[in-house]
């Protein structure tokens, strides 16, 4: 299904008009109207921007309901404090820790309370994930997306309409996954961080702070890049106090024998814990009487064991 036929029948399960839709996705409806009949003239690829970008809020939307109960560990705060702190600073800050341990989360999460609070002091949150295939194409079409523009074009084309964007309201940039980006994907982010004038965040695991330091390439060529970094976060993963507490809430007080089984396969990772938790739970409704500790290893049994 394209974006024409996906936008059609959304309308037609909402029972949506042509100018309630294009009343949410603020375009003008004379030119909704062409995109659907599809008659020339109808700016397709701003139509196509704005469609996009709805859809994919939707979606995240969507997601969100699905979402376990937000836990507040000390990687989560850290986050959400230096994504607040980049916003209001228009600092650029780079977050980085283990696999695994909520970073995406936790930026879904400070969006969600951006939303929520929608004032002029709130940013609009362009939120990208890289990864093994990003180019520095896809990263600035991706961004443009969500920013509701046009997003065919060259990457440094895309980067100018991408700034032209940025200077209409207050916006924060924040990619995840980063350490999937290559050095010129890396240096147009610095094109837009430095003509945008706004705050940007780069997530990712180990490799992204290595790239700019240690790596295999060599930290000289974003040299520019790393001197622009005002804020520069190691995030701790989940404690084994964290950890403590999200055991007992889920499972009450259980024997320390059996709490340590389960730190030892679910390491500082709460991602781990989270589905070991979850699979424990099913397995206990299917065997009522079976021991605690004897249901541990079949639950984590799918899992690599922790890195140490």
């Amino acid at each position: 299904m394209n974006l024409r036929e996906r936008t059609l029948a959304y309308m037609k399960s909402r029972h949506l008009s042509r100018r309630a839709v294009a009343e949410l996705v603020d375009v003008r409806c004379s030119n909704l109207s062409k995109y659907l009949d599809s008659l020339p003239g109808c700016s397709k690829e701003v139509i196509e921007a704005a469609l996009g970008a709805y859809f994919l809020k939707l979606e995240r939307a969507e997601a969100r309901t699905r979402r376990p109960e937000f836990i507040e560990t000390q990687t989560a705060k850290i986050i959400l404090e230096k994504c607040q702190e980049a916003d209001e600073r228009r600092e650029l800050a780079l977050l980085y820790g283990p696999s695994g341990i909520g970073k995406t989360y936790v930026v879904e999460q400070f969006i969600e309370r951006c939303e929520k609070q929608a004032n002029s002091e709130q940013p609009e949150v362009l939120f990208v994930t890289a990864h093994a295939a990003s180019t520095p194409k896809s990263l600035m079409a991706a961004l443009c997306l969500q920013a509701g523009i046009p997003h065919s074009g060259t990457a440094p084309t895309l980067a100018e309409s991408l700034v032209r964007k940025l200077e209409t309201g207050h916006y924060l940039i924040i990619v995840d996954e980063a350490n999937h980006l290559d050095i010129e994907a890396m240096e147009l982010l610095r094109y837009v961080y430095d003509r945008g004038r706004l705050g940007v965040v780069l997530i990712g695991t180990l490799r992204l702070y290595e790239i700019f330091t240690n790596g295999s390439r060599p930290a000289s060529e974003l040299e520019q890049l790393w001197s622009r970094v005002g804020i520069c976060e190691l995030l701790p993963g989940l404690t084994e106090y964290e950890a403590r507490q999200i055991i007992q809430q889920a499972l009450g007080r259980i024997p320390e024998t059996s709490t340590k089984q389960i730190l030892r396969q679910t390491g500082h990772s709460i991602r781990r814990l989270a589905n070991l938790l979850e699979h424990l739970g099913e397995l206990k409704e299917l065997n009522g009487d079976r021991d605690l500790a004897d249901l541990i290893p079949v639950a984590g049994e799918s899992f690599l064991a922790p890195a140490r």
